[in-house]
């Protein structure tokens, strides 16, 4: 297994080749969520031998850099994603915010992607989806790590929280800024998707000792998108991809072998939105 890392556009992406790298070695992309780093997928990616995998850190997260002031939009996300795939059909896996963004992506080009696997992705702009924790000042930076912290306590759980050391909290609440707009602009910009627009098949999952807000979120998916299909992974919460990484890889690869030859689909103009995302 061949690892190679790269710096693209203040991205920092790492390609982990399988044994075969040849030009139809199945690829899949992996795409971190919010608060987070492709870092999350170590586990995950080491039942993926025999695959082309490629994670990377979003911008504004872990050896990433924000390329602009402000924080990047999640409309620069999508772009970075389609910028990674550089016109090869992949697999994507995606969790939390990063499913949002994957799922754009796929909207936007549908040929690009083979299928979707989608672990808890939020519909903040939703009227059910419970209020966000944000800032009311983004720019301010003592705002900005408190509402941090306190999203990190309420995923992590107090207890995890106050275990770790300076460092690490430090690393995990450099990332607010990001964090913090991607948010914002999930939550006031709009749907990112429609889920009746994705044309490519999304297997939708969620843990079943999860939260009711992200069970809802992956069953509304899994229902609207026109080749949706709906999996759970029993016991597992929201950090599912972390904690179950076995069991993903199993999923994932059925995914794979489900979507194996598919035509590859163009939008359907009576559901293209035009959009920033």
């Amino acid at each position: 297994m061949n690892t190679t890392s790269a710096d693209m556009s203040g991205l920092a992406v790492r390609e982990i080749r399988g044994p075969k790298n040849t030009p139809d070695t199945p690829r899949v992309v992996l795409v971190h969520g919010a608060m987070d780093t492709g870092a999350s997928f170590s586990r995950l990616i080491g039942h993926l031998g025999g695959l082309d995998v490629v994670s990377y850190d979003r911008r504004g997260y872990g050896e990433s850099r924000l390329a602009e002031q402000p924080p990047a939009r999640l409309a620069d996300h999508v772009g970075d994603l389609l910028a990674l795939l550089d016109g090869h059909r992949s697999m994507v896996l995606a969790h939390s915010l990063g499913g949002v963004i994957a799922l754009a992506a796929a909207e936007r080009a549908p040929h690009l992607v083979q299928g979707i696997l989608v672990y808890e992705a939020p519909m903040p702009w939703e009227s059910w989806w419970p209020p966000l924790v944000l800032p009311e000042n983004a720019s301010h930076d003592a705002e900005v790590r408190a509402a941090a912290e306190q999203f990190l306590r309420r995923h992590l759980g107090d207890a995890r929280w106050e275990a770790l050391d300076d460092d690490r909290r430090e690393g995990f609440l450099r990332h607010g800024p990001a964090w913090a707009a991607e948010l914002v602009d999930a939550r006031d910009g709009g749907p990112a998707y429609l889920p009746e627009a994705i044309e490519v098949p999304v297997l939708a999952v969620y843990g079943t000792a999860t939260d009711s807000r992200h069970e809802r979120a992956t069953q509304e998916l899994a229902r609207r998108a026109p080749q949706g299909r709906l999996a759970t992974i029993g016991g597992a919460n929201h950090l599912g991809h972390r904690t179950e990484p076995g069991r993903l890889a199993e999923l994932l690869i059925g995914h794979m072998a489900a979507t194996e030859g598919t035509s590859c689909p163009t939008p359907d103009p009576t559901l293209t939105r035009n959009t920033d995302v």
